[in-house]
């Protein structure tokens, strides 16, 4: 009995060590997130502050928050002021550098905002200060998934969402330590607003995948994401410029419903608007040319441009390809003033789907002719291609599908797929190649 119990004992050990060893454990300096809500240029000289269960008063050690004492009353104006801040004309000196509120329970308003969590505030050589709301993370997330993407969309992209913005924000943790916080509440690091992004749908999201993140190897990845990525999504080589094992191109026909309102859009750009582009960049190269894609991956997104000019030539690259001129996604297409880019993959309908036409020739009853007499669909539309084109117009028409940068997850494709039934986890491992959720 006695022999029996010792190995049934080391079984169990040896079971719990691979239970554990196998679960990411988040390191407690990541439980609280620190959001600034008002700095650099908005910072404050003062700012309203409430909770109707009252404040405990204290400072902030590094993420963790440090009680000292409990403040009367409920609704207070905290002010700026030399060597610390006032509270309803009440002087406090700051500790470790800032003065920090926390609600007794329940939520905190700050200017008729509420917020989970606390706040900090960090006065500042200007005479001004720094406010940070600092919160759970899962609390956070909850609150940001239901300003990245609709709450009334499936639970299981809802899920997606709240491990990517999770994921996100452990790798993007000392984007703004600077100035004291982690992460800003806008869409350059996500959208967070307190708890008016919550709803019953977000709640769940964040708790049923509470602790999860996107893992590849032994590291969170970096969960980045956009609203769509119109048919693919894209390499972050050709975006950023440095390779990502993980972030990489997909083909994502789900993308493309009919509820995307960037699954397809056109732009216009006559040859003076690209001139006037040139010059606010202080660049001449005299007048314009021709405007031709001249590098694309295989699914069409563009990471090269070439505009031409009497004077010599100028090259967009990577990003540039979408933010210089302002267009929606580095999907795209540009025809006018000359011929169509052969530089985008072109796609035959046949009863196999679309086949992508790369350096095909078309074999005809008399032997191979040239793609004039026959229509092609291409990313954003089926159009009759000729190999050379008489146009003289001024002005170039950019088709192209999608919204933002085009990697990682594509919000509206994760919509589709979790309506096809898809779970939350094989949506991530469709858009990061070679991660897993744990």
């Amino acid at each position: 009995m006695r022999k029996y119990f010792s190995a049934a004992f080391v079984l169990v050990i040896l079971i719990l060590a691979f239970v554990f060893t196998s679960v990411y454990a988040i390191d407690p300096k990541y439980q609280t997130v620190k959001i600034g809500l008002y700095y650099s240029s908005t910072a404050k000289s003062e700012v309203a502050i409430s909770s109707d269960s009252g404040f405990e008063a204290g400072y902030m050690d590094s993420n963790n928050f440090v009680a000292q004492s409990t403040l009367p009353g409920t609704t207070f104006k905290v002010s700026v002021a030399s060597g610390g801040v006032t509270i309803n004309d009440v002087f406090y000196s700051v500790t470790n550098g800032n003065f920090a509120l926390r609600p007794l329970s329940g939520t905190v308003s700050v200017n008729n905002t509420a917020y989970r969590g606390g706040v900090e505030f960090i006065p500042n050589s200007s005479g001004l200060m720094t406010v940070i709301n600092f919160v759970d993370i899962n609390d956070y997330v909850a609150a940001v998934v239901g300003k990245e993407m609709s709450p009334t969309w499936h639970i299981e992209a809802l899920k997606a969402q709240a491990v990517c913005a999770r994921s996100f924000c452990i790798t993007a943790w000392n984007k703004h330590s600077s100035l004291g916080f982690n992460l800003c509440p806008t869409q350059d690091c996500q959208a967070y607003q307190g708890i008016s992004g919550e709803t019953e749908s977000t709640v769940r999201a964040a708790t049923e995948t509470k602790d999860q993140f996107l893992m590849y190897g032994n590291s969170v990845a970096e969960a980045l994401y956009s609203s769509s990525g119109g048919g693919s999504t894209g390499y972050a080589k050709y975006v950023w410029g440095n390779d990502v094992a993980y972030l990489r191109a997909v083909e994502d026909p789900y993308d493309l419903g009919s509820d995307n309102p960037r699954a397809y859009w056109t732009f216009t750009l006559t040859k003076e608007e690209i001139k006037a582009k040139l010059a606010k960049a202080s660049v001449d190269i005299g007048d314009i040319t021709d405007f031709r894609v001249t590098g694309a991956d295989e699914y069409g997104r563009t990471y090269e441009v070439t505009i031409y000019g009497t004077n010599g030539t100028y090259v967009l690259k990577n990003d540039k390809t979408r933010s210089f001129f302002g267009f929606y996604s580095q999907k795209y297409t540009i025809t006018g003033s000359g011929t169509e880019s052969m530089h985008q993959p072109l796609y035959a309908i046949g009863t196999k789907g679309a086949q992508v036409l790369s350096s095909y020739n078309v074999q005809s009853a008399t032997g191979s002719c040239n793609l004039g007499d026959f229509y092609i669909q291409s990313a954003t539309s089926t159009k009759q291609h000729a190999q050379s084109s008489t146009q003289t117009s001024d002005s170039y028409i950019i088709n192209g599908s999608g919204w933002g940068h085009g990697l990682g997850l594509s919000q509206y494709g994760a919509k589709a797929r979790a309506e096809q039934g898809y779970n939350y986890i094989e949506i991530l491992q469709h858009y990061y190649v070679g991660t897993y959720v744990q």
